[in-house]
């Protein structure tokens, strides 16, 4: 029998005792005592010996901590999970049986050229490793030095099944529209180089329509310029702004509503991406969410959380 003497010093100034095992969740600073082994009677038991406690980390080591377990969670999750990956092959076969439907039914389509819509970032591409690589340096998710460097360097790697998706898509004649916002003037030659070493159909400046303007990040005029010509089957992404709902700039619960006043068009022209680990929902969960002092964090989730 494991027996364990742990206390789980909360951020938001609760010490809650556990049993059975020790985690390291959110940040929270996790003591435990050290097992040994002992032998009594017939059957070898395991007890606990009392160990010197560490020092209580100050609150900026709780908070920097907190951040960056955080964003371990996440990332683990993207590159590890068998979730993440069935979530991946679930989007892009709901965006086949769409093509399907649409090339089923041609009369019911505007006539146009069929065509698909798809961000890039954690949506066909994968900069997970990048990130982590961040992480483990201490600059965290938000620095833009690993994505200066991913996509720079044209280094990001094919999300599961990406790849043997977009290349179907082609076949059955579709056209494909990547459209990212990582800056044109300087992303533009690395993300060709990278999307065609990837192994993806129809990489060219045709297809490819990056941000042309720092200052001009919503995707809409860009989708407007395809639905001149073709007939969007699907959006994909995996941000509310790789969609044509508005929600560029919206607050958390104006994007909250525009996604349920859509909710009907969600695997079906809409296919969604999960992100956990960065996107505009990070800066939509309140105004100044990303100046936010390490105390004000933690009374913000605190409160969030428990809404």
């Amino acid at each position: 029998m494991n027996t364990w003497n742990i206390q789980w010093k909360n951020p938001w100034k609760k010490t809650i005792a556990l049993g059975s095992a020790a985690f390291l969740l959110g940040g929270s600073a996790v003591y435990a005592a050290s097992p040994v082994t002992q032998t009594g009677g017939s059957a070898n038991v395991e007890s606990v010996q009392d160990a010197p406690m560490p020092l209580p980390l100050t609150e900026e080591e709780i908070s920097a901590q907190q951040l960056a377990d955080a964003e371990y969670m996440a990332l683990l999750w993207m590159r590890t999970s068998a979730e993440y990956r069935a979530l991946c092959y679930q989007g892009y076969n709901a965006a086949l049986m769409a093509i399907d439907r649409a090339q089923a039914d041609p009369a019911a389509r505007s006539g146009k050229p069929l065509a698909i819509v798809l961000d890039c970032d954690e949506t066909v591409t994968d900069n997970t490793r990048a990130m982590a690589a961040s992480v483990a340096d201490g600059n965290g998710r938000f620095n833009a030095l690993w994505w200066r460097a991913t996509v720079h360097e044209g280094r990001s790697e094919a999300l599961p099944g990406a790849v043997e998706f977009l290349n179907e898509v082609a076949r059955r004649g579709v056209a494909i529209f990547y459209v990212s916002n990582r800056w044109s003037e300087v992303n533009y030659e690395p993300t060709i180089e990278n999307l065609k070493a990837l192994g993806f159909p129809s990489v060219d400046a045709e297809h490819v329509l990056l941000m042309e303007d720092r200052k001009m990040s919503d995707k809409q005029p860009r989708f407007d310029r395809i639905t001149e010509d073709y007939d969007v089957v699907v959006y994909m992404g995996d941000n509310a702004g790789d969609l044509p709902l508005g929600t560029k700039g919206m607050n958390r619960a104006a994007r909250n509503a525009a996604i349920d006043a859509a909710q009907e068009e969600f695997g079906t022209q809409y296919i969604v991406f999960p992100n956990p680990a960065y996107g505009s929902w990070v800066s939509a969960l309140a105004k100044d969410y990303m100046t936010m002092s390490p105390e004000a964090r933690e009374e913000f989730y605190a409160k969030t959380l428990t809404e």
